[in-house]
């Protein structure tokens, strides 16, 4: 009796332990997860659905401002001799109908009132683990590519052409922040990604943001 007493004993302090050992483990993977899923901040000001004359006088009104300094060096501009207006890369973007270029960070056009403006820091689509960071007017403007990205939804498609290669990102997460000057990005920091920044439908108060991640890779 006594004998067996002491193996339910001994069998218990085990299942105790192994217990012990299965929480650790669920509890280093979920710090983990939540250390990969780290945030950055970028400086963004965008004015939801006005013309881009509003905007310029806007501009002119706050213009002493100090624009924030960028807090990585500038990624160096790909060549690009098939591209007639000497765009960067290219956006595009099957489901909206979208197929647009951009500069490097410091070109003059790289604003977002004149078009799709590379946000820093930010990183071309050849850096691994990187975060090429856009952003772009919605609304009615001419300037205003960034329209219909609330047609967007997890697992569509975004694909940017760089330096000969097309690059395919698949949507993981989108949501939404308030506009105040700055954006936080929430993302994989074990995964290639690729941030789209815009105002958010019907609503003067908020920016949505859209985080993709690397899917291929393909010679052009």
């Amino acid at each position: 009796m006594k004998k067996k007493m002491t193996i339910n004993r001994i069998l218990i302090i085990v299942m105790f332990i192994i217990g012990l050992i299965g929480i650790a483990l669920l509890s280093y993977n979920y710090v983990i997860s939540k250390i990969n899923l780290t945030f950055e901040t970028v400086n963004l000001k965008l004015y939801g659905n006005q013309m881009p004359e509003e905007v310029n006088k806007e501009d002119e009104e706050t213009k002493s401002e100090p624009t924030p300094a960028p807090s990585e060096p500038e990624p160096t501009p790909a060549p690009t001799p098939q591209n007639t207006d000497n765009y960067t890369a290219y956006l595009e973007i099957e489901k909206i109908n979208l197929r647009q270029g951009f500069y490097y960070i410091g070109h003059p056009n790289n604003n977002v009132n004149k078009g799709i403006q590379v946000i820093s820091p930010s990183d071309w689509p050849d850096k691994d683990k990187g975060n090429l960071i856009l952003a772009a007017h919605s609304g009615t403007a001419s300037i205003s590519y960034f329209k219909n990205l609330w047609q967007l939804a997890d697992n569509d498609l975004v694909s940017v052409y760089y330096n000969n290669n097309k690059y395919t990102y698949q949507i993981v997460k989108i949501y939404t922040v308030p506009k105040n000057g700055q954006v936080a990005i929430y993302r994989d920091t074990n995964k290639t990604c690729i941030t789209l920044i815009t105002c958010t439908k019907d609503s003067d108060t908020l920016q949505t943001v859209y985080i993709g991640e690397l899917i291929s890779k393909e010679g052009i």
